[in-house]
């Protein structure tokens, strides 16, 4: 396989599970762009983070966790409260309705995880997951394009 052929595949397999998931976020009111499924499953996995470690465990940069963190508070998902131990920091915590919201989230990605997987035997899943994570490695190994 050409080396060119494995990044294109990439991409149109993430755009292709994009295109899957953004009708069913959609109608859940979330934006997919911004992180929203990512952050309410996160919490659903452990409530009362700060958004330093939020952000850190979603893959996302400060300026875009707080505005996606403010559109789920306005939409009453979430509640910031005061951290007990710095003045400076705040703890993000679900809702009820983030957590309902979130279990259907996390509901909507066993769904595409269902389907990425159909076909595939659990040592075909061993072993694809063992070159996306050499892959992984290889670009988190990297500082940069070297032109």
């Amino acid at each position: 396989m050409d080396k060119s052929e494995i990044r294109s595949l990439l991409f149109q397999l993430d755009r292709a599970r994009r295109r899957l998931m953004q009708p069913y976020f959609t109608a859940l009111g979330l934006t997919l762009g911004q992180g929203q499924p990512r952050i309410l499953t996160r919490l659903l996995e452990g409530d009362g983070l700060t958004q330093r470690v939020l952000a850190q465990a979603c893959g996302l940069d400060a300026a875009t966790l707080s505005r996606a963190l403010d559109r789920l508070e306005e939409a009453g998902l979430i509640a910031r409260e005061s951290h007990p131990d710095s003045r400076r920091a705040y703890l993000v915590r679900l809702t009820e309705a983030g957590r309902d919201k979130a279990e259907a989230v996390r509901s909507g990605f066993q769904a595409v995880e269902d389907t990425l997987c159909r076909g595939f035997s659990d040592r075909e899943l061993e072993d694809l997951g063992e070159d996306l994570r050499r892959l992984l490695t290889n670009l988190e190994g990297c500082e940069g394009l070297e032109l």
